[in-house]
């Protein structure tokens, strides 16, 4: 027994041991830290337990509630969402194809607002996708991106964002306003500059916005003024401006005489033995005024004395033909008539008659037009009841006129105009809702009517201009301004492009820009946009 109790003993002694040791070690090592809690994920709730604050938490840096109260974002409480994850991401639509607090999202509303561009997901018939895709897109629709910045134009880049280009500053830096790029709805508006890593790769013009003008045009110079039939014509180059010309007053002797926007005019009351000095302002639509630009001439022996011929019925017109000047009409006698312009060149005037008969062309519908080859194109319409349309060319280089060019199609559209084009004379109207013009290429006429999809707009504002690649239909509908432009290249007519809302009418012309309105007191609305 003496044995076995001993032996139990030293059984369990060890054990006692080992539990004593450990009681102690437990007392006196410090629990092992909590887990961190994971960072909250995009679309990830927090735990269920979690009490809401109690004042509301705005989303992003600082958060669409900004977008809403300074620009009117209609989407202030935006959801932080997962926008990879479409089916549980808790992302919500925005009405415009693109997930409420994106930078798509902030783009398309900005454009709508501001530019009065209706633009979605689906603008023009194409689906535009995520913000990476807008530049291929774009191109596709034939806007073409460029690495100039404009007010209301679209920064792209090429990670996969987008901005909107708020302003553009004289020191080449833009102020743009973007959503998002903090991955969590934030908003800002930011000045950058090129080389910056927040400058965008491109520039997408959709419907690019004209800026205030607060500057005046150029001085109109030089200005010349000659001897031209009895009268005095006065040209003089057309200045530079930010924006646009779209007048000029003449002022003989200091007193205004005329208001044109030809870079030309006439001066019939100057009389003979007189000196005059003529003086020209340029004007924008905003209302700024040129420096003067200044010419003296004097009128001596009459013109009709001094050059051959003479113009009949004072047909003759100034034609500003690059750095040339022409005076055109008809000259001879009423049983002899003929064409004739007369060209001011480096050793004086020269007259240059068409050889043979060339017919004047019904009342209403003749005119001289310039293009950029070095030619004067003499224009009417056809007596006889055939409708026929004719121009005949004048070489300035040679000086000497060609033949007429005739198109004998029957249905003339309604309320025609002339339209001078890089390629040619062109005449348009309407031919009921649609627009059409007759274009005379170097393969001869060929006339292009308008889609019947294409809006006719108000009767009251159409009007054909000239357009960088062609000729535009511009016109009013539902208070927009909308220009569709016949592409002379490809002799087809383009898409509808709209531009600004509530809009009054006013008036339509041409420009180095695009097709411009100009509305008295509102200031003018290049509507183009570039293609590729």
């Amino acid at each position: 027994m003496v044995a076995n109790h001993h032996t139990d003993s030293r059984r369990w002694r060890t054990p006692f041991a080992l539990l004593v040791v450990t009681a102690a070690l437990l007392l006196v090592v410090p629990p092992a830290p909590a887990a961190p809690t994971p960072p909250k994920q995009p679309g990830q709730a927090g735990p269920a337990d979690q009490k809401p604050e109690k004042e509301p938490v705005w989303t992003g840096v600082p958060g669409t509630n900004l977008a809403h109260d300074s620009y009117g974002y209609p989407w202030p409480a935006a959801p932080d969402c997962d926008e990879s994850d479409v089916g549980s991401g808790g992302c919500v639509n925005d009405g415009l194809g693109f997930f409420q607090g994106q930078c798509t999202s902030w783009v398309a509303y900005r454009l709508g607002q501001r530019n009065g561009l209706a633009f979605s997901n689906w603008f023009e018939g194409r689906h535009w996708g995520n913000a990476s895709e807008w530049a291929k897109v774009a191109r596709g629709q034939g806007y073409k991106p460029n690495e100039v910045p404009a007010v209301g134009a679209v920064g792209w880049y090429a990670r996969g964002h987008v901005s909107y280009v708020e302003d553009v500053n004289s020191d080449g830096s833009v102020v743009i306003s973007e959503m998002n790029t903090d991955g969590h709805n934030g908003f800002h508006v930011t000045t950058v500059y090129p080389g910056d890593s927040s400058w965008p790769d491109k520039f997408l013009h959709l419907a690019d916005i004209v800026p205030v003008d607060y500057t005046a045009p150029d001085r109109p110079e030089p200005v010349r003024a000659v001897s031209a039939d009895d009268a005095v014509a006065v040209t003089w180059k057309v200045p530079a401006d930010d924006i646009g010309v779209t007048g000029y007053r003449v002022l003989r002797n200091g007193v205004q005489v005329a208001e044109t926007e030809a870079p030309a005019y006439v001066d019939r009351q100057a009389s003979p033995d007189h000196a005059y000095t003529y003086t020209v302002l340029a004007l924008d639509a905003a209302g700024n005024v040129s420096g003067p630009a200044t010419a003296a001439r004097s009128q001596g022996e009459p013109a009709s004395r001094r050059m051959q011929g003479r113009f009949l019925d004072g047909s003759g017109v100034v034609v500003a033909a690059g750095d040339s000047t022409a005076v055109c009409g008809r000259l001879g006698t009423e049983r002899d008539q003929r064409v004739g312009c007369r060209l001011r060149t480096l050793d004086g005037w020269h007259t240059v008659r068409t050889g043979r008969h060339v017919p004047w062309g019904l009342e209403g519908t003749r005119t001289f037009l310039p293009d950029d080859q070095g030619r004067v194109w003499f224009c009417r319409v056809l007596p006889g009841g055939t409708s026929a349309t004719a121009c005949v060319p004048l070489d300035l280089a040679t000086r000497s006129w060609g033949f007429d060019r005739v198109d004998a199609r029957r249905e003339q559209p309604a309320y025609a105009t002339w339209v001078a084009t890089d390629v040619g004379p062109s005449r348009c109207g309407t031919l009921g809702d649609r627009a059409s013009c007759a274009t005379l290429v170097e393969r001869g006429w060929r006339t292009r009517t308008t889609e019947p999809r294409t809006r006719p707009g108000d009767p009251l504002s159409r009007a054909f201009v000239s357009a960088p690649r062609g000729v535009a239909f511009c016109r009013n509908v539902d208070d927009r301004a909308v220009c569709t432009e016949l592409d002379l290249r490809s002799l087809a007519w383009g898409r509808d492009v709209v531009s600004g809302r509530d809009l009054p009418h006013g008036r339509w012309s041409g420009r180095r820009a695009g097709p411009t309105l100009c509305v008295p007191g509102a200031g003018c609305r290049v509507v183009t946009r570039a293609r590729a």
